[in-house]
């Protein structure tokens, strides 16, 4: 069994698209009928095995589900249990809520008892910036909402560039404490996001939530943030497609992912500037956002670890990123931001596209 989905991307709906993945995959054409209504899609894919797949849109991104298994209904159902456990782990890990238990802290600059799943991501937020040397730093909040005042803009003037600077000093993943039940901000204008790590968090719940109703086969697919479950024959998988960050109604790799995560961060998406020299991801070491790539893909355990790793390393040279992938045996693949060269760990199951071996 062979399925491609479509990672880096929040449009799960492009036909051109799909039958690009198919072809890359060299996939038969499906077989059976077509049954579609109230967001759902099901798939005869044999005699005894139905495709149940659901898209909702959560975390401002579109959000796919998709199960393999011979009971469509419990399929679905475990689907609906899915997007439920998900959209309310989500609700604790926003910072666009003022309600939300992020918000608080941000404003407050101190929660004395941290709901257990925004406490869950705030420790494995200080675990991979422990791993990444600081590169991943989930206080770099006051830049990026400075940077989110200045879309369109063409360059930076001097009072800008004071801005950024004045901002930066806030920034150091050190300020932010946890104890066993609270966090607490320890500089005044400190404020947290959580944009790099929360929805690999939260995949990682959706995909807990299937297996606990008994799915054997499925991928949650969140804008970039996929996860699979493949059971347990070694011989099932799914591949994955990474957008070119050049073009991206084009795909240009696919990866096979089995029983694991896969993380896709990029330029090409959210920028502020004209230029896209300003964008989403921010180097906590500089202020600004990292020049070197246009895409880091990394393939992990868990989501939570894809996610953050692929936001972290983007402000990492290539050699320091390659050393701790392999430290932590992690697959990964890398785009530069010219568009000229691409780089990739040897192990990483790439089965279209190509990289250079680092």
């Amino acid at each position: 069994m062979s399925i491609i989905s479509h990672a880096a991307t929040s449009d799960m709906s492009d036909a051109p698209a799909r039958r690009r993945f198919l072809k890359l995959a060299g996939l038969a054409a499906l077989a059976g009928g077509l049954l579609a209504g109230g967001g759902w899609t099901m798939l005869k894919r044999g005699a005894n095995l139905w495709q149940v797949q659901r898209e909702r849109t959560l975390m401002a991104t579109s959000v796919s589900i998709t199960c393999l298994a011979e009971d469509r209904e419990a399929a679905a159902r475990a689907i609906d249990a899915a997007f439920a456990h998900m959209a309310a782990v989500a609700a604790e890990l926003t910072r666009f809520d003022a309600a939300s238990p992020l918000s608080r802290l941000n404003h407050d600059g101190r929660l004395s008892i941290v709901p257990a799943h925004l406490h869950a991501v705030l420790r494995e937020a200080h675990s991979i910036s422990g791993l990444t040397a600081g590169a991943f730093d989930v206080t770099v909040l006051p830049e990026l909402r400075y940077f989110e005042t200045l879309r369109g803009v063409g360059g930076l003037d001097a009072d800008e560039r004071a801005t950024i600077a004045q901002r930066d000093r806030v920034i150091g993943y050190r300020g932010l404490s946890l104890d066993a039940t609270g966090a607490r901000l320890e500089k005044p204008g400190m404020a947290v996001t959580l944009d790099g790590i929360a929805k690999g968090y939260v995949v990682d719940q959706g995909t807990a939530a299937l297996r606990a109703a008994g799915i054997e086969y499925a991928i949650v697919d969140a804008g970039g943030d996929t996860r699979t479950i493949c059971g347990s024959d070694p011989n099932r998988h799914w591949n994955v497609g990474i957008v070119d960050p050049a073009d991206s109604s084009r795909v240009a790799a696919v990866v096979q992912v089995r029983n694991a995560a896969l993380s896709t961060s990029g330029n090409y998406r959210v920028y502020f500037s004209s230029d896209r020299r300003l964008f989403h991801i921010v180097d906590p070491f500089t202020g600004y956002s990292p020049q070197a790539y246009s895409s880091v893909t990394v393939v992990a355990e868990r989501s939570v670890q894809a996610d953050g790793l692929s936001t972290g390393t983007f402000s990492m040279a290539l050699p320091q990123l390659a050393a701790l992938m392999q430290a932590h045996d992690h697959q990964w693949l890398v785009f530069a931001r010219n568009g000229e060269r691409r780089w990739r760990s040897r192990d990483l199951p790439l089965v279209a596209g190509t990289a250079e071996i680092v």
